[in-house]
């Protein structure tokens, strides 16, 4: 009779670790989910593009590191793309991040591309020359002039864009750089 209630007590004592081990899982699979939710707030799933939340202390550490060049100057591009056709809402976004990840991978390393909104791209570029801005206005224009011709024009979609650039002030702050890129939109 002894050694039954013993094995009562045993089996009593694993469920008791069982069930703080499964308060443990529990709260470690809630951590979890809160941390994949601000994971989406700070990149596009579909592209792992940043967006603006992740991208303002990078944008930050640029204009402090360009305090100390004197030769390197900031430019920021702004891509402000319109679809027009009928398009389900999750086929414009699905363009509208394919386009942002082919242009993503086809600039310098160094450079950061950023959705500022569902519609909007930033690009910053660091440049040692300012006339440089208009050879990346070129470019990026003859590659999205390239994309749009190739890419949905059997799909009955037009792909309309505008670039704008400026000059990121030593004195800006991430925020002025985002204020600047709404503005061209």
């Amino acid at each position: 009779m002894n050694t039954g209630i013993e094995k009562i007590k045993q089996a009593f004592r694993l469920l008791k670790e069982s069930l703080k081990e499964l308060d443990e899982v529990e709260y470690l699979v809630e951590l979890l989910g809160k941390e994949l939710e601000e994971y989406r707030e700070l990149i596009d799933k579909e592209s792992f593009i940043p967006k603006a939340k992740f991208v303002k202390q990078r944008i930050y550490r640029m204009i402090e590191r360009s305090k100390y060049t004197s030769e390197e100057s900031l430019g920021c591009v702004g891509v402000k793309l319109s679809l027009v056709g009928e398009i389900p809402p999750a086929d414009r976004h699905s363009i509208i991040t394919y386009i942002a990840t082919y242009i993503d991978g086809h600039i310098r390393p160094y450079d950061m591309l950023f959705l500022v909104d569902e519609t909007l791209i930033g690009i910053v570029f660091p440049l040692k020359n300012r006339g440089d801005i208009e050879v990346v206005l070129d470019r990026l224009k003859n590659m999205l002039l390239n994309l749009r011709a190739k890419t949905y024009s059997d799909r009955n979609v037009l792909i309309n864009f505008k670039l704008g650039s400026f000059f990121i002030d030593k004195d800006s702050t991430a925020d002025d750089v985002f204020n600047k890129l709404r503005q061209m939109g």
